[in-house]
């Protein structure tokens, strides 16, 4: 169960997410990659969020300073589409290595 200790710094991490979703859902806007319907908004802020949340838990996991994991939120949200773009690569090489591994072994 979560204490309220422990949701505080995951509510400063989603609000800092969210707005650095929402900025970047403007610039898009402002460049004219994105039209800026309701879809292109909450597509910014799922993705600036699932990366904020993915630097607060590697910050937490690393034992880093609070300040450290709030600047990687902020940065990783910014970057958002890239930031996951990343870990999905990332989690792909090390499901294959696995089942590669997994397979070398199995058929021996």
């Amino acid at each position: 169960m979560l204490h309220t200790t422990e949701l505080v710094p995951i509510a400063i991490t989603v609000g800092l997410s969210f707005l650095s979703g929402v900025g970047v859902f403007l610039m898009g806007i402002r460049e004219e990659r994105i039209k800026g319907g309701f879809l292109d908004f909450f597509t910014e802020v799922s993705i600036a969020i699932t990366a904020g949340l993915m630097a607060y838990y590697i910050g937490r996991h690393q034992q880093f300073d609070e300040s450290i994991i709030y600047f990687s939120v902020l940065l990783s949200s910014n970057n958002g589409n890239e930031v996951i773009h990343i870990a999905k690569r990332l989690n792909s090489e090390a499901i294959g290595k696995v089942l590669t591994q997994l397979f070398s072994k199995g058929g021996k």
